[in-house]
């Protein structure tokens, strides 16, 4: 992960000019990067793999199902957690100091699961890193294409060799026949 950070932060230092494409390019090539060493399970803490740890993480993303956002799928690996969700229109417009209700919204999870987390693991300080990854999905194939991948996150890893095997992974019951 600091190999990662330091071919970041030299990318930024260099005195070229702005060419989006060669930044873009590097940025898909260190997420890839970036996206391996977790999906090995090779970095950061492993908390996650604690059934209580992934129980807890798994109710407080269920708790916000239908209240903020319509929960699509999410996958808890030992050190990280992919979801999916359509966060509620009525929220933003409800609470206008809501500017970005994504942003909003994972940092409760976050949150919250950290808290409640650290009580289980008996420690204090930084449960989640601070960066996360979050994108717009545009259409249906996108959608599609998101959640197979977010549910296919521990067959990729060699865990399991079905997504339906792995303990902390959900698909919404109308979603699963497409993913089955």
């Amino acid at each position: 992960m600091e190999e990662l950070r330091k071919l970041r932060e030299e990318f930024r230092k260099r005195n070229e000019p702005d060419d989006s494409y060669k930044r873009k390019t590097f940025q898909r090539e260190i997420f890839k990067k970036y996206e391996k060493a977790l999906d090995e399970g090779s970095t950061g803490p492993t908390w996650l793999e604690k059934p209580a740890v992934a129980k807890l993480v798994q109710g407080a993303i269920h708790y916000r199902d239908t209240k903020e956002y319509d929960l699509y799928a999410y996958c808890i690996m030992s050190n990280h957690v992919h979801i999916v969700f359509e966060h509620l229109e009525k929220d933003f417009l409800e609470d206008s100091k809501k500017e970005y209700p994504i942003t909003d919204i994972l940092r409760e999870l976050k949150r919250y699961s950290a808290y409640e987390s650290n009580k289980i693991l008996n420690r204090t300080g930084a449960f989640w890193k601070p960066e996360s990854y979050d994108r717009v999905i545009r259409d249906e194939d996108e959608l599609e294409n998101t959640i197979r991948y977010t549910l296919n996150n521990p067959v990729k890893a060699g865990l399991i060799d079905h997504w339906e095997e792995w303990p902390h992974t959900y698909c919404k019951p109308e979603f699963v026949d497409t993913f089955s």
